[in-house]
């Protein structure tokens, strides 16, 4: 019964959620009391400089933070007693800390820098409620590489695009061409509609601000207004496929969609750096960073040539049995501060009676064409991943592939041991016989001395 109580409370953590204890939570900022970081808005800033202090008692144990920022987080410490945690070091615009092993009443937290917050949740020992999103760094190496033009695309134009192949197994790696730097709002959205399709590894966000037009040659002025060229745009794209390696890269229709003028853009600089990151002369800084990669496969949405049709409505059990379209339903409702645009009956339906993702008939997010290909050209259509292994896999397979080799190999030298005595044993008798009789007769020459 002991041993029973002891592992029930040695679990009970994992299967007790979390409490989200704000409200039991006094924040001061300095020696004032604040609210606004604990008004459960996170449209609502308080800004710090590298002097303030933010300090926050509670009644409960505090187990964990969970910290929403502006933009991006800056560097700090947490102080517990005498003891300090190193924040915002990853530039994450949402962050948990984990405080299990320093669980405390009273932190004070400091920036080295100034800096944004929107909020900060203190949270109670077990598991973390949905609302928390715990994020990984960005992908070491990406199996499919997506650039998405704007906050929501992901959402829309590539739906059902990343449940299907996170519920695969597949590392994903999403980069923005644009940012929306100047609506900090559309930047949460992002990470919680991400969040929501199961994506854990971080976004690159863009340098370019989000712009309208309706054309390429408009997208490029744009770009000049912006104070960019289409060469910073090309060595960010360049960057990015070198820096993740993928195996598939994805990208917007070349017509951008609704003509959206970035869209346009983004597909225009993507074509070109497909083939530019496997130059070494292009774009040196990157190349020596990351050396040079040629992708294996590349599909655009809408592109007539080697047509494919992904399927979006068959069950998922990683997602509890929602097919692909209704997870990406779940991440665009995210998307609060687009709901009352034309793109909400276009993925609902105007009276939401869609329910499967064949009954979106414009800009079908099933459509794409296989563009570039070093790996074959597709034969079932359906899969991005025809003729590609994703890279955890090959590991593994070239794992159990060295182990069989060296089982072989030692099988091989003990085979190869045992044909040796074989193929000589009357030889090795006869020595062994030819050793004793002279040690024998050296014996009885030694006696008879």
């Amino acid at each position: 019964m002991k041993k029973l109580i002891f592992f029930i409370l040695l679990f009970l953590p994992s299967i007790v959620l979390a409490e989200n204890i704000t409200s039991n939570s006094t924040y001061k900022i300095n020696t004032n009391l604040n609210t606004k970081i604990k008004d459960n808005n996170e449209n609502t800033y308080v800004s710090l400089s590298h002097k303030d202090i933010i300090t926050i008692n509670s009644k409960d144990t505090i187990n964990g933070l969970y910290i929403l920022y502006e933009l991006s987080s800056q560097e700090g410490t947490i102080t517990i007693g005498n003891e300090t945690i190193k924040i915002g070091e990853n530039h994450f615009l949402h962050e948990y800390v984990d405080l299990s092993q320093k669980a405390t009443q009273e932190l004070k937290i400091q920036y080295n820098d100034d800096v944004k917050i929107a909020e900060i949740y203190t949270l109670s020992a077990g598991t973390l409620p949905e609302f928390v999103e715990v994020w990984d760094k960005p992908c070491t190496e990406a199996d499919l590489l997506l650039f998405s033009t704007h906050s929501d695309d992901e959402q829309l134009f590539f739906l059902g695009l990343l449940p299907t192949y996170v519920a695969r197994g597949a590392s994903v790696q999403v980069v923005y061409f644009t940012n929306h730097n100047d609506n900090p709002k559309r930047l949460h959205e992002q990470l919680h509609g991400l969040y929501t399709v199961g994506i854990r590894n971080y976004p690159i966000m863009g340098k370019i601000p989000d712009a309208w037009s309706n054309s390429l040659k408009g997208a490029i002025s744009n770009l000049k207004n912006a104070h960019l060229t289409e060469e910073d745009a090309l060595h960010f794209e360049v960057e990015n496929i070198r820096r993740f390696k993928p195996l598939v890269v994805v990208g917007h229709d070349e017509k951008g969609e609704y003509s959206h003028g970035q869209h346009i853009l983004n597909t225009y600089i993507l074509k070109q750096a497909i083939e530019k990151a496997n130059d070494e002369t292009y774009h040196v800084e990157s190349y020596t960073k990351y050396g040079t990669w040629d992708t294996p496969k590349t599909y655009l949405h809408l592109y007539k040539e080697n047509p494919i049709v992904m399927d979006y409505d068959t069950p998922l059990e990683y997602f509890g049995g929602k097919t692909a379209y209704e997870v990406s339903k779940e991440g665009y409702s995210k998307h609060n501060s687009q709901q009352w645009t034309w793109f909400t009956a276009w993925i609902k339906g105007k009276n939401n009676e869609y329910t499967k993702a064949t009954d979106i008939k414009t800009y079908s997010p099933l459509e794409f064409g296989l563009y570039r290909s070093l790996v074959g050209m597709d034969e079932n259509k359906n899969d991005m991943f025809e003729n590609l292994t994703f890279k955890k896999d090959t590991i593994k397979e070239e794992t159990i592939k060295d182990t069989i080799e060296e089982e072989a190999t030692t099988d091989n030298e003990k085979q190869n041991r045992v044909s040796f005595i074989q193929k000589y044993k009357y030889y090795i008798i006869g020595c062994l016989s030819l050793i004793g009789i002279i040690v024998i007769i050296l014996i009885w020459i030694k006696r008879k001395k």
